[in-house]
């Protein structure tokens, strides 16, 4: 029988997989590093090799929104280029701390 956790993680990256196949998910906080309480958010670094910008975000926030509305989750998202990720944010405290404790699911 599948955790509740696993059941969420599955569910996550299959809509991702179903937006953009060569995406990364990557989870991090609480739940990466196994500190969640029962109302922790699911933080989730999403990465694609495509241009980002704030429509594109959306159309990931959009579909996951239905899976937080069906389980009672919610999601923290942030979209980012894979080359612009590790270009322009590897010196930033998230980069370092995702980098740290990140799990890719």
């Amino acid at each position: 029988m599948k955790t509740r956790n696993t059941v969420v993680l599955s569910r996550i990256k299959n809509l991702v997989r179903e937006i953009d196949p060569t995406s990364d998910v990557i989870l991090y906080g609480s739940r990466a590093r196994g500190e969640e309480h029962p109302e922790s958010d699911w933080d989730l670094l999403i990465l694609v090799n495509t241009q980002t910008d704030l429509d594109y975000e959306r159309v990931f926030r959009h579909r996951l929104y239905e899976i937080e509305l069906e389980l009672g989750e919610a999601f923290s998202v942030s979209v980012y280029n894979k080359k612009e990720w590790k270009l322009n944010h590897w010196m930033t405290p998230l980069y370092q701390n995702i980098a740290k404790e990140g799990l890719r699911i």
